[in-house]
């Protein structure tokens, strides 16, 4: 997937422990998208199934978070 072509708004989530995507790859991936609402988030304690992990509340903390966060009122 092309990073460029990702507009909208992005959350990345990588759990501490996650053997499949590496923190430098996703990262990379990271600055690469064009809208600067984004977030990147590492949840402690947690593989790459986090919404099945001992931990889960943390991914699900993460992602209410992000869709509830409000509209920015300037964007200079």
């Amino acid at each position: 997937m092309d990073p460029l072509k990702i507009t909208a708004s992005t959350l990345i989530m990588r759990g501490q422990y996650d053997g499949i995507a590496s923190m430098e790859d996703l990262l990379d991936f990271f600055k690469l998208l064009p809208n600067p609402d984004k977030q990147f988030a590492v949840m402690p304690g947690i593989a790459h199934n986090s919404t099945k992990a001992v931990n889960y509340a943390i991914a699900y903390h993460i992602l209410l978070s992000f869709l509830t966060q409000p509209a920015p009122l300037y964007r200079g």
